[in-house]
């Protein structure tokens, strides 16, 4: 315990990496000892000189018994890279971070743990999606991991828990209630730790979400699971960034296809393109492991002739009105009253700008 108060001190100096920090506890029989040593020891140890000196400086305004209080008084554990619940995957990739930080139940190393990621302005389509495949997922006994922000993040960890799954948020900021973003986010925290699912962080108590933070953050993602999942993403994003850390890791990485025209498709089908597996049920993810023992929802049965109509030509894909107009050959007025009924029911989902999908 005291050792672990010294490796938070030595991480509140923003120099001091995760490497330095690896290898500050390789050089030195104690944490304390890094924290304590002069100047020409920590260059021995690997140190640049003006770093050296720069943290002599700051090391005055650093109360390792102060950071310790403050995770006692905030409910925060700590694992560091020399513990042996440290997660085996995570330390794995290329620089593992040698603090975590957390709130919550560890998770079960044993169980498959799959990365959601995907596009913070995600669509209807993308929501639904992300809802039925990881609530399937998540009943399988898969640990859904994600970054609790908006969108396809929040989707996903709220599926989770709506199916008695475990879930992880990793955050790119300290772990106490004013740190936690994004700050809507702060109920979804609460219902991840009452669901018995777990909040991580390599960042201290009062750190904030600032933008350099989150591609650390999501090499964390990608490196506690053996794949990704990318569900809508533009060709730029910082979920491209964590399907390529997982790619760097040899990990499995999983691609939901979209409308070929839609920009949020961009991404997932260039991931393709390079190789990703591209995911329409949970057999692409699962494989063998996946059965049919798994509780389903009552498909959806019309109940006259138009809705029959209507429901035998939706899709997964969506479907424009004009062209269900089209292929069901029923007035405009009883084709739009139909899908609103259809929708109430659950046997059809709006997807924006009058595109319609099956929906059950």
């Amino acid at each position: 315990m005291n050792d672990q108060m010294y490796w938070v001190a030595l991480s509140r100096f923003q120099k001091f990496g995760a490497t330095t920090l690896i290898r500050l506890s390789k050089h030195f029989p104690t944490m304390r000892d890094a924290f304590d040593a002069s100047a020409l020891d920590l260059v021995d140890a690997g140190v640049d000189p003006k770093i050296a000196s720069r943290f002599l400086q700051e090391r005055l305004h650093i109360d390792p018994e102060h950071e310790w209080d403050q995770l006692i008084r905030h409910g925060v554990s700590l694992l560091t890279i020399s513990d042996k619940e440290y997660p085996a995957l995570l330390k794995e990739i290329q620089n593992p971070p040698a603090l975590l930080f957390y709130r919550g139940e560890l998770s079960d190393t044993s169980q498959k743990h799959v990365a959601v990621v995907g596009s913070r302005k995600a669509t209807p389509y993308g929501i639904r999606v992300t809802e039925d495949l990881i609530g399937t997922l998540a009943r399988y006994g898969v640990v859904i991991v994600s970054g609790m922000a908006y969108g396809i993040d929040a989707a996903a960890h709220q599926a989770a828990i709506d199916s008695q799954g475990a879930t992880i948020a990793v955050l790119a900021n300290g772990l106490d209630e004013e740190s936690i973003y994004p700050s809507r986010h702060r109920t979804l925290a609460s219902k991840i730790l009452a669901s018995g699912g777990l909040l991580l962080s390599e960042f201290p108590i009062g750190t904030p979400p600032l933008k350099h933070h989150f591609p650390f953050r999501n090499r964390i993602i990608a490196g506690l699971c053996h794949g990704t999942l990318v569900v809508e993403a533009a060709k730029k994003s910082g979920s491209l960034i964590t399907a390529q850390s997982a790619l760097e890791s040899n990990r499995d990485v999983y691609a939901v296809p979209g409308l070929i025209h839609a920009p949020l498709s961009e991404g997932p089908h260039e991931l393709i393109k390079q190789g990703a597996t591209p995911v329409t049920s949970v057999q692409d993810i699962l494989g063998y492991e996946a059965s049919t023992d798994i509780e389903t929802k009552e498909v959806f049965q019309p109940t006259n002739n138009e809705e029959q109509k209507i429901y035998r030509v939706l899709s997964a894909i969506p479907l424009h009105i004009d062209e269900i107009i089209r292929k069901t050959e029923l007035p405009p007025s009883t084709t739009s009253s139909t899908l609103t009924i259809l929708e109430m029911k659950g046997g059809a989902a709006h997807e924006g700008g009058k595109f319609y999908t099956r929906a059950a």
